[in-house]
C-alpha cells in the first residue's frame, strides 16, 4: 500500500505583488488573483481569445455574472499561459483529464489551474502539479448538513469548536478542493478523508489520488474570500501576484 505526506498550513499574511506582465521563470509556483468588475461586463476582445467550445460553454450560462466569471477565467488563463509559453492567447490549446482538470495540450513543462467564486478569480501556474480553490464565505449557506459527509470527525470538531465556525469550514474546504484538483482526482467518496487540518499527515495515496509529498497552503484573498493552493513540495515558496485589468487591455492590442 502506497502512502504520501501532506502538510497543511495557513499564511497569516500574503504579500500580493503587482505582476510585471512577464513571468519569472524562477517561480516554481505562482498564484494570481483577479477581481472582476463590480458591474457584470464582458470585454468583446476577451471573448475573441476563446475557442468555439469555450464560447458555447459561456453561452450556456443564463446569468450574466456566471457567464462573466467563466469568460474572464478562461481569458485570463489564456493570457497567462500565453506569456509563459510564448504564444498568442488565442493560440493556446487546452485539454483536460477525466476529472475536467485543464492542462496544456502540448507539454511545455508548465502546469495550470483556475478557480472562481463571487467576484474573484484565482489562477496558478507552476512547474509541478498544482491546484487552487477560492470560495466566498456565504453567510446564508448551511454547512452543517454536509459536515458529516465531507469532513473527518476531527475536522468536524475543529469547525464546531471555533468562535467563527463558518470561516473554519471554508478554510478546510478550500484546502481539500485545492489538493484534489492538484492531483486531478476530483471529489469522490474519499473526500472526507482528504487531510486538511494544520500539520503533517501521512495518508494512503489513493485517497488523494497522488503520490509523494504535498504542500497545501491556505490564505485570505480579501475579507470575505478564502483560497488555498496545493502543490508537490519544492524548495521554493509560491509567489503571489495581483492581476490588473491592464493585462486584458494589453491582450487586445
Amino acid at each position: 500500500m502506497a502512502f504520501c505526506r501532506v502538510s497543511c498550513t495557513d499564511l497569516q499574511a500574503v504579500f500580493w505583488r503587482q505582476w510585471p506582465g512577464q513571468p519569472d521563470v524562477d517561480d516554481a509556483v505562482a498564484v494570481f488573483r483577479f477581481q472582476l468588475p463590480e458591474q457584470p461586463f464582458i470585454l468583446p476582445a476577451l471573448v475573441s481569445l476563446l475557442q468555439p467550445d469555450e464560447i458555447n460553454r459561456a453561452d450556456r450560462y443564463r446569468r450574466i455574472d456566471d457567464r462573466q466569471r467563466f469568460v474572464y477565467a478562461r481569458g485570463l488563463l489564456r493570457v497567462l499561459t500565453g506569456r509563459y509559453t510564448h504564444q498568442a492567447p488565442e493560440q493556446v490549446r487546452f485539454t483536460k483529464n477525466a476529472n475536467n482538470k485543464p492542462a496544456l495540450l502540448v507539454n511545455s513543462g508548465w502546469q495550470i489551474n483556475v478557480s472562481h467564486s463571487g467576484n474573484w478569480i484565482l489562477l496558478a501556474v507552476g512547474k509541478v502539479n498544482l491546484g487552487v480553490d477560492v470560495e466566498q464565505i456565504q453567510t446564508a449557506f448551511s454547512f452543517d448538513d454536509i459536515l458529516p459527509t465531507s469532513f473527518s470527525p476531527e475536522e468536524q470538531a475543529y469547525v464546531r469548536a471555533g468562535t467563527n465556525s463558518r470561516r473554519r469550514f471554508y478554510q478546510l474546504w478550500t484546502r481539500k478542493e485545492a489538493l484534489i484538483k492538484a492531483t486531478g482526482k476530483g471529489m469522490d467518496d474519499y473526500f472526507s478523508q482528504v487531510p486538511a487540518l494544520d500539520g503533517l499527515h501521512r495518508t494512503e495515496s489513493h485517497i488523494i489520488g497522488g503520490q509523494g509529498d504535498w504542500q497545501v497552503t491556505g490564505f485570505a484573498i480579501s475579507a470575505d474570500y478564502l483560497g488555498a493552493v496545493a502543490y508537490q513540495v519544492t524548495v521554493e515558496t509560491p509567489k503571489f501576484y495581483t492581476l490588473e485589468s491592464g493585462l486584458l487591455v494589453d491582450s487586445e492590442s
